[in-house]
């Protein structure tokens, strides 16, 4: 499996492997950009589960709060470049403004939305990488709070929030109209987290977060067969 040692919580926090010999901020960077493919047209919506579940890993391995921030920052804008690329069009072919500061404006507006994922990875290295209940309760609400606030703040960008990967393909996507989108953006991430959570337990604990993790998609597919709304 490539594992690292494990500690005493039955959790290792630095996983050894092929995959993690490649540069960080490279492994960011283009796990960034893959979870774009989670939303439409693609609608790959269990691609920014596993990009989430590695970017926490990454977050695990930084070694420092300032590392793990800029590995979020990396994630962010490869995610955000790739995402919104429609704003230098907006800029440049519509607006009429000239391609170098359209581009200039549109890498800085970038950067600005990569200061949230920054954000949540210099937080969670700093409330202890090791602690699985970090993992799996922090990091998902942590996410959650960002897509939030980067959906008012400043009038609000809410485009490319993780949740809207799920939706309307996905199991998570019946949680939408108990929780709303920045709900399943919760549920994404703690899908992600349970997932790295089960990949580094001890056996003996592996049936608790295979449960939840079967639990809180079974509960998205079962909240899809209610008609909530009618024509």
């Amino acid at each position: 499996m490539g594992l690292g040692t494990l500690d005493k919580a039955g959790v290792s926090p630095v996983p050894t492997g092929a995959l993690f010999r490649i540069s960080p901020l490279l492994l960011a960077a283009l796990a960034g950009m893959a979870t774009v493919l989670g939303f439409a047209p693609f609608n790959l919506f269990l691609l920014p589960v596993a990009t989430v579940a590695l970017l926490i890993v990454l977050w695990q391995r930084a070694g420092s709060v300032r590392k793990a921030a800029l590995i979020g920052f990396v994630f962010g804008l490869g995610c955000f470049l790739t995402g919104v690329s429609w704003v230098y069009v907006s800029l440049h072919d519509f607006g009429a403004m000239p391609a170098v500061l359209a581009a200039g404006l549109t890498l800085l507006f970038c950067c600005i939305l990569a200061a949230y994922p920054a954000a949540i990875g210099g937080a969670y290295f700093a409330l202890g990488t090791r602690s699985v209940w970090t993992t799996v309760a922090v990091v998902p609400a942590l996410w959650m709070l960002a897509d939030w606030t980067r959906g008012w703040l400043f009038t609000g960008f809410p485009w490319i929030a993780l949740g809207y990967a799920q939706v309307p393909v996905s199991p998570l996507a019946g949680y939408v109209p108990v929780v709303g989108v920045y709900g399943v953006t919760w549920a994404t991430v703690l899908s992600a987290a349970l997932i790295v959570t089960l990949w580094q337990a001890r056996k003996r604990r592996a049936w608790l977060w295979s449960a939840l993790l079967v639990a809180l998609w079974a509960g998205g597919y079962g909240l899809q067969q209610i008609a909530w709304t009618t024509p």
